[in-house]
């Protein structure tokens, strides 16, 4: 298995900056962007970095040296700039060790997280089990997304799942984009989580990350199942009827909750360990 670093090429970083564009453009029409101009003038504001230009960029904030020297186009953002969020949970529970599957999502927690930074918005990252286990908050330097790589690396999933209870203990939240990544493999009140992000002035997104082998189990062998968060133990035979029924559950669990996001106006998505993280990224942006 590769760690995080290794999966976040030159090149998938290359082509995830072109995501950036419709990220910030997303945050602009919804009133919350890193990008919103402060009506103070510049010369009172205090340096915090650059970004990238996009069309329709005041060009009178454009760092004509940089251009010079780079042949690209960078603007200069300031502490006083409004800034919206991207609130990253990512679910480090027991469940998430299965195959390639945390390496995933640590990889779309890793791409938003990266994307925020490229449209200078503030990036929070909570990492959550039955409890707030981790976190790290505003980082709006993009020197720091090697920090936050080294700091998803470091994590091993482990307990069990209880999301509700971990969201009650993540204070305040700017406004902004919240995305959580889960197999969400639990029936834990799920939905009084979500609603409480939503009362947090929070656009929710869901990612349901699941491995090959949970979406798809190979049937035709007596198995013995373990809980990877209650050690629980079931021993079956993986037969077509009982593979069905399985399937049924799955898709029900699935569709209950994609059902409820639809009511809610909450992006849901799901991927599998093996599908490509830059198209699903085009997809949820």
């Amino acid at each position: 298995m590769d760690d995080l670093k290794q999966a976040l090429t030159k090149e998938y970083l290359a082509k995830l900056a072109t995501v950036s564009i419709a990220l910030k453009q997303k945050l602009s029409v919804n009133g919350y962007s890193g990008t919103r101009r402060s009506t103070a003038k510049d010369s009172s504001l205090e340096f915090s970095d650059y970004r990238n230009y996009v069309a329709g960029d005041d060009l009178r904030r454009v760092d004509w040296n940089n251009f010079a020297r780079f042949g690209k186009l960078y603007l200069k953002l300031f502490f006083e700039e409004k800034q919206g969020a991207i609130n990253i949970f990512l679910d480090v529970s027991g469940s998430m060790q299965q195959d390639d599957k945390f390496l995933t999502a640590k990889k779309m927690a890793a791409s938003f997280a990266y994307l925020g930074l490229q449209g200078g918005d503030s990036v929070n990252l909570f990492l959550w089990s039955n409890h707030m286990v981790a976190k790290k908050q505003n980082i709006m330097q993009k020197a720091r997304f090697l920090e936050l790589v080294s700091f998803l690396d470091e994590q091993i999933p482990s307990g069990d799942t209880h999301f509700y209870d971990a969201i009650k203990t993540c204070g305040n939240l700017g406004r902004g984009i919240c995305v959580v990544i889960s197999d969400f493999m639990t029936d834990s009140q799920i939905e009084q989580a979500l609603a409480v992000l939503q009362q947090k002035r929070q656009d929710v997104i869901l990612l349901q990350v699941l491995s090959a082998e949970e979406e798809h189990p190979k049937g035709g062998q007596a198995v013995r199942l373990t809980d990877c968060e209650t050690k629980q133990t079931l021993d079956v035979e993986l037969t077509g009827d009982v593979l069905a029924l399985y399937q049924k559950a799955l898709q029900k669990h699935r569709c209950a909750l994609a059902e409820y996001c639809k009511k809610r106006g909450i992006g849901f998505y799901h991927m599998t360990e093996q599908q490509d993280c830059l198209k699903m990224m085009y997809e949820m942006i």
